[in-house]
Order: C-alpha cells, then sequence, then structure tokens
C-alpha cells in the first residue's frame, strides 16, 4: 500500500489536492509554519488513528474533511475522509467516508457523507495488505494473545519530527501504554519468522491440546474416584461396625464382599424413640414442686430468726429489771419519817425535785416484780415453740432433697434418651453415605476414554507434521541477522560513528547496538543528534527492505519529517532560501539524501518515502525528487481559503 495524494476540504469550491509519486522518494521542503510537519498527523488520522494529533490553528480552523487516497498492490484505489473533529466540537470522530476508486480527480464535498468507522477501515486494510488471521499466542498464558491487524504495521511507517532524532525510542507511538510489547508481539509475524499456515494449523493444535488437557484430567479424576472408591468401601464397612449397624463378626477381604456387606445394611431405618407421655409436664411439676418448698422454708426461716430475735431481747430484758430490783430491795431498811421531802437530809439545802417517798419507791419495786414473775413463766413456751419451727425446718429441708433427687434421676433419663437419638442419627448419617456410594461407585472399567485420548494424541502429532519444523525464534534469529547484515553494509553510506562495529538490532529492548571491540553501545548511549537520525534510518529502511523482499503484509511507505534537524535547523536558514552552504553538515545532509533516494531507487518501485524538510539542496538528484516547494506564500493551506474571511 503507497499514498497517491493527501486531499483538504474546505467547502466545495476550496480544494486542496498534494500529490505523491508511487514508488518514489517525494520531498516536500518549505520554511516553518508551512504545515509539513502536520502531514504525517493527517496520514495517520485518515488511517484510523484513535487521536487526531493534528495542531490547532490554520489547519484545523480551515479544513472541513481530511482526505486520503491509498494505493494497494493489485492497482486498487481507495479513498478515505475523516470528518474534522473541531466541525463537531470534539476531540476526535471515529465516522469515515470510504469510496473505492479509480480517481482521475478528488471526489466532489457534496458527495462525501459518512458510511462507515475505524473499526471498519481497519479490517478492510488489513485484509488489503493481506493480513491472514491470526492470534500471536504468549508462552506460559502471562497475557492476552495478539490479534495481528493493520493498527500495528502502521508503526514502522511513521518519523515524525520528534522520533527521528529521539535516542531513546525508534518506532512511531512507542512510547504510549503498551505500544512496546505490541510491537515485540507484532514484529516477529510482519518480519515472516511465524508464517500463516503455521499460525492456524498452531491454534488447531491448541485447541487439540486443550481437549487432549480436559480428557487426561478426567482420567485422573475417574482413577482417583476408582481409588477412593476401594478404600471408602472399607472405611463405611468398620464404621457401622462401630455404630451397631453392622455384626462386628463380619469379615470382608475383598471390595465386592464390601459391597455386599454395605448393601446388606442400605435399607436399615431410622428408630424414632418416643419420649414418655407426660415427662414435661412431671418435670414441670417437680420444679414448681422444688419453688413451693423453698418458698415456705425461707418463710420458716423469718419466723424462726424473729422469734429468735424476740427471745434474745426479752431475756436481756428480764435481767435488767431483776438488777433493778435487788437495787430497791434495800428500801425495806427504811420508813418513811416527817422530814421535808424537798430539802437535802444532809445538808438541809433546797431541792428543786422533791425526794421520792418510801412509799412509792415500794409501789415500783412490786410492780418490778409482777413483770419480772411473767417474763420468767413464758420463757419455757417460747423455747417450745423455737424448737417446734426448727423441726418444721427440717422437714421441709429432707422434702426439697427428695424433689431434687426426682429432679435429677428424671434428667438422667432424659440424656439417655438424647444419647440414644445421637446414636440413631449418626446411624441414619452413615446408611446415608453409604446409599449414596454405592449409587455413584463404579467400578467397571472405562475404555473409552483412553480411546479418545489416543487418537488426539494422533491428530496432535499429524498436525505437528505439518507445521514447519524450523521453530519460530531460529527463524527470527535468522531475519534479524540478515537485517543487521544489511544495517552494517549501509553504515558507511551516513554520517554515524562507529562504521568499523557490527550493527545490532534488539527485538527484546527494541533498540540497537553497536557491537565494539570493547563492549556493545547501544542507541541511549550514543552521542550526538547525527548518529540518532541515522539509525532511525538504517533500522527503518532495512526492515521495509526486508518486508518488501518477504512480501510481507506492511504498507510500503515511509514518511520523515525534519531528518536534516540536527544539521540544519530554521534558524540557520538566513536568507530563507532552504540552501544549505557548503560545509561539512552540508555533506551530510547531502549525504543522507543520497541514501534515502539510492535504496528507495534500488528497491525498484515498490518503495514510497515521502519527506518533509526545511533543508533545500542544490543537487539535481535532490531536485528531481522535490514535490513541492512551500516558501513565499506556498504553504499546506493556500492562503486564499483564510484571506477571503478577513
Amino acid at each position: 500500500m503507497q499514498l497517491k495524494n493527501i486531499i483538504l476540504y474546505k467547502d466545495a469550491e476550496h480544494v486542496r489536492v498534494l500529490p505523491f509519486e508511487l514508488g518514489k522518494v517525494n520531498i516536500i521542503t518549505g520554511e516553518s509554519k508551512s504545515g509539513k510537519t502536520a502531514i504525517i498527523d493527517i496520514v495517520d488520522y485518515c488511517l484510523g488513528s484513535t487521536d487526531c494529533k493534528i495542531a490547532e490553528g490554520v489547519i484545523k480552523d480551515q479544513v472541513h474533511w481530511f482526505g486520503l487516497t491509498v494505493v494497494f498492490e493489485s492497482k486498487e484505489e481507495f479513498f478515505i475522509a475523516r470528518l474534522n473533529p473541531n466541525v463537531r466540537g470534539t476531540q476526535t470522530v471515529s465516522e469515515i467516508y470510504l469510496e473505492e476508486g479509480p480517481f482521475e480527480s478528488a471526489p466532489p464535498f457534496d458527495n462525501i457523507h459518512n458510511n462507515s468507522n475505524t473499526a471498519g477501515l481497519k479490517e478492510l486494510l488489513s485484509r488489503k495488505i493481506n493480513i491472514a488471521e491470526n492470534l500471536q499466542m504468549v508462552e506460559g498464558n502471562t497475557r492476552d494473545a495478539l490479534e495481528v491487524n493493520f493498527k500495528h504495521s502502521r508503526i514502522f511507517c511513521f518519523q515524525p519530527q520528534g522520533l527521528i532524532a529521539q535516542r531513546d525510542y525508534l518506532f512511531y507511538n512507542q512510547t504510549e501504554p503498551f505500544v512496546p510489547q505490541a510491537i515485540k508481539d507484532s514484529l516477529p509475524y510482519f518480519l515472516g519468522a511465524v508464517r500463516e499456515d503455521n499460525l492456524k494449523i498452531e491454534q488447531q493444535i491448541t485447541q487439540k491440546r486443550r481437549e487432549l488437557n480436559k480428557l487426561s484430567r478426567d482420567k485422573n479424576e475417574a482413577e482417583k474416584i476408582h481409588a477412593e472408591g476401594v478404600s471408602k468401601s472399607f472405611s463405611l464397612v468398620e464404621e457401622a461396625k462401630q455404630i451397631g449397624i453392622m455384626n462386628k463378626s463380619v469379615v470382608v477381604g475383598s471390595v465386592p464382599e464390601a459391597l455386599v456387606a454395605l448393601d446388606g445394611i442400605k435399607d436399615w431405618e431410622y428408630q424414632v424413640n418416643i419420649e414418655p407421655t407426660g415427662e414435661n409436664s412431671a418435670l414441670k411439676q417437680l420444679i414448681d414442686q422444688r419453688s413451693a418448698l423453698r418458698e415456705e422454708l425461707g418463710t420458716l426461716e423469718d419466723t424462726i430468726n424473729a422469734t429468735q430475735s424476740f427471745v434474745n431481747n426479752n431475756f436481756s430484758y428480764s435481767d435488767e429489771v431483776e438488777h433493778h430490783k435487788i437495787r430497791l430491795e434495800t428500801i425495806h431498811l427504811f420508813h418513811e419519817t416527817d422530814h421535808d421531802h424537798k430539802k437535802c437530809p444532809l445538808c438541809e439545802s433546797q431541792l428543786s425535785i422533791e425526794i421520792p417517798k418510801v412509799d412509792v419507791i415500794l409501789q415500783s419495786l412490786n410492780s418490778l416484780s409482777k413483770s419480772l414473775e411473767s417474763t420468767v413463766r413464758e420463757k419455757p413456751r417460747l423455747n417450745n415453740y423455737l424448737k417446734e419451727l426448727a423441726e418444721k425446718q427440717e422437714n421441709f429441708k429432707s422434702e426439697i432433697v427428695k424433689v431434687e433427687q426426682s429432679l435429677s434421676a428424671l434428667y438422667t433419663e432424659r440424656e439417655n434418651a438424647r444419647t440414644l437419638r445421637d446414636l440413631n442419627l449418626r446411624r441414619g448419617k452413615v446408611i446415608g453415605r453409604v446409599s449414596l456410594f454405592l449409587e455413584s461407585v463404579d467400578f467397571t472399567e472405562d475404555k473409552s476414554i483412553d480411546l479418545k485420548i489416543a487418537a488426539l494424541k494422533a491428530e496432535i502429532e499429524s498436525l505437528m507434521s505439518g507445521v514447519d519444523k524450523e521453530t519460530k525464534d531460529e527463524k527470527l534469529v535468522s531475519i534479524l541477522s540478515k537485517i543487521n547484515l544489511q544495517m552494517s553494509k549501509w553504515v558507511d553510506n551516513l554520517d554515524v560513528e562507529y562504521k568499523n562495529a557490527p550493527i545490532r538490532f534488539d527485538i527484546n529492548k527494541l533498540t540497537i547496538f553497536a557491537d565494539t571491540m570493547n563492549k556493545p553501545i547501544g542507541l541511549g548511549q550514543m552521542g550526538s543528534g547525527a548518529n540518532w537520525v541515522s539509525y532511525h534510518l538504517l533500522i527503518h529502511f532495512a526492515l521495509h527492505q526486508h518486508f518488501i523482499q518477504a512480501q510481507r503484509p506492511v504498507p510500503h511507505f515511509l514518511m520523515l519529517d525534519q531528518p536534516s534537524q540536527v544539521y540544519f535547523p530554521p534558524e540557520k536558514d538566513i536568507d530563507n532560501t532552504g540552501e544549505i552552504r557548503e560545509s561539512a553538515d552540508e555533506v551530510a545532509v547531502r549525504q543522507m539524501f543520497e541514501f534515502i533516494i539510492d535504496t528507495t531507487i534500488a528497491m525498484e518501485n515498490a518503495f514510497q518515502v515521502i519527506i518533509t524538510d526545511h533543508a533545500f539542496l542544490k543537487t539535481d538528484k535532490f531536485r528531481s525528487h522535490v514535490q513541492e516547494i512551500w516558501r513565499d506564500g506556498v504553504k499546506l493551506i493556500p492562503e486564499s481559503w483564510y484571506q477571503q474571511e478577513d
């Protein structure tokens, strides 16, 4: 696939066609800000890129449709147009317009409308450049398999200004997530290390191996079940003996004997033990009786404590009265006199309280004697009452003990019944396992799975015989060796260091090494932008030469933006002519363009190169490949498009 032209539409009256020659080097030279850098972004956008990288400014302000005409090896032409996302106010647009040619002129503006999308375009382009159905399997299944398509092939077709002089990266979009791994996975396919017919066979082999692995797992599982069944039959017999559903005298010496023994107990029925009627009510009655007895006992003990307290207090009162009586009995030694009771008999002083008379004291003594006699008379009755209460207390305690013994016996009976139920439950579970085992176990030998496994192995061996004996890695090493040899031959045609060292591309690191006498030096460790540009050119031309020679499904064009920038930046163009004065840099730039032109010519119209650059060399070879010169007001977007608006 090569590019016939780029077509930009502002409206029906304003159409810009930028033509390219097929199979040749096309140089567009011009001053800064003329639209050179946008060329790669426009082509990438029209070929179905996810994002629109075309810079904001005049181009996106003036263009309505971006168009591109591609030509395939079969001479088929397709026109692809994609709407400027600014028209919709979005970042990108997934719809496209697709029309099959041939085309003598640009399709009319009014005929362009969305009739497909980028997914359909990717499928079409993949088919047209002959990318076969494929699936790049990853060893160990550490990540998803990759299906190579057109979007992977265009990685080798673009070298923008910011990439071509980059020492850390070689390929387009290599800095984006997952792209480096996609390059590593897809490049062996594009190089031809993995052939299309081998891919189909390998996919069939992979499917057959999955089926074989499944059958092998099924067989192993069946053998495991058989082995476990033998041991399980004996273990079930022993368990049945332990819980009493099989006579312990039964002896089994083989699997058939064990199966017969188990078959004899599989119909064992669970014996339900019905609790005696009223057991729960008797238990409740005993518990209530014990509670009532404990309540009555508590009341009785309160009565005993109160009576005892009364006796103790009463006897203490009797003692006090007795002592008081003894003190008062001394009054019998005296007789009543005529002495004034308001005067002290000793000192004759006047008293505030009158001295009691002897008769009054005698009356108090008689009252105390009667009270004391009553207390002494009641003491034997209280003692008898306390004795009766103590006897009742012992009776209550005896009754409580009898009730608790009855409760304990009832609880023991219930526990025995529960134990029996648990045993029956265990027996039921064992019988269930025995029944399930007898229903599921199959000791007959199944030969069909072995026959299927043998048949699959034979199919895999047959498919393997159709696969190229040379492995993918061996082919890849061989192809990369040829590419490395070609780069080492071309290195004399460019301005690079380490010309005497073999040049090697490392597909795992996606970089180039110069294998010097002392050590390998990677591109990232090399100085000078001249080296970086030259090695970018070497690897891309070597890859494309191999793609063409091996007829690999990669677009046969390469776009280079500002390859001379390291020698001739725009600020050196004092006269704004693009001409480089005679110097070592001019020699290096001329040498670089001659390498590009000569190498492209050597591919005999099978390869197209499109270069946008500031430089303009005086040589006839350079001038003969100049397609357009964008100076003195000539640009990608004609000034008339936006001058009319002013």
